[in-house]
């Protein structure tokens, strides 16, 4: 413990890019969001999107399964309720601006795509699930909610909302011979979009979705197959897992960050600055 306050004294002004600085989708994290991993404290956004990075980086370039996600930080769904509520004359403009958040990919070859959700003060997840190109299904989209308190119903159109204004946009610009799913559903993708709200395990308090938004992802990844299909959803259930091992994330997040900040400040000796550690930065 004395390690760890001499380490919060050293660094509580410092802030780690997570995988590094470098990296174009790195995660900037201040010391002091190691404060929300406390007993009974909300996730921040950081917190939430180092974790997401970090599940993403533990997987090997050789796992298809994982290859095939996408996976969009937590600032992505208010960008999409904008996005897809806009009514100005130059609504299509407005969504190519839009599509920066996934510039260079195309959505629809990917197995699955994950997007956390924060409102009213309360995280839930979507994943939306696409079939390949052998499939005769059409997309499904999942609506995970460790309390029930987000309107799957909201959430549901505003996803199929997103997902009919992309695929205007890739009937313009995608030859038909690189559409990603079978020609028939393509067709008639926006009427072959299915919804359903996941029963899942629910937390015992008011504070932890965060860490169960995590959870959720982390286990689907390890337990999804490569493609969804309606029969794998009976992977799903109340029981699925036990709240305290998506409870149990605080402590293991944590102790992932105060590595990350002490192996930052491990190179202070090779550091251009006499207080601040290479790969660390002062706010």
């Amino acid at each position: 413990m004395d390690q760890e306050n001499e380490l919060a004294e050293c660094m509580k002004d410092a802030k780690i890019y997570y995988p590094s600085r470098d990296d174009r989708e790195s995660v900037e994290i201040c010391y002091t969001d190691i404060n929300s991993l406390a007993p009974n404290s909300f996730l921040t956004s950081p917190i939430m999107n180092f974790y997401i990075r970090y599940l993403r980086l533990q997987t090997s370039p050789t796992n298809k399964a994982i290859s095939d996600c996408h996976f969009f930080n937590t600032f992505f769904y208010k960008k999409l309720k904008q996005a897809v509520s806009y009514k100005g004359s130059d609504k299509e403009s407005f969504f190519i601006k839009f599509r920066r958040w996934w510039k260079g990919v195309n959505i629809f070859q990917k197995a699955y795509v994950f997007i956390p959700i924060h409102d009213d003060l309360h995280w839930s997840l979507v994943i939306i699930c696409i079939p390949d190109k052998e499939d005769e299904s059409g997309p499904i989209i999942l609506h995970l909610d460790s309390l029930g308190l987000h309107s799957s119903k909201e959430v549901f159109e505003e996803i199929k909302s997103y997902l009919r204004q992309e695929w205007n946009y890739m009937n313009q610009e995608v030859a038909p011979s690189d559409i990603p799913i079978a020609e028939r559903i393509w067709k008639r993708l926006p009427r072959r979009i299915e919804e359903k709200k996941i029963e899942v395990p629910q937390q015992k308090n008011d504070y932890d979705c965060g860490l169960f938004v995590l959870y959720f992802m982390e286990r689907f990844i390890e337990e999804a197959p490569e493609r969804l299909k309606k029969k794998d959803l009976a992977m799903f259930g109340k029981r699925w897992f036990r709240p305290e091992e998506a409870s149990g994330l605080r402590v293991k997040i944590r102790k992932l960050l105060l590595d990350e900040f002490k192996n930052a400040n491990d190179t202070d000796s090779v550091s251009e600055s006499p207080h601040l550690p290479s790969g660390v930065a002062s706010p």
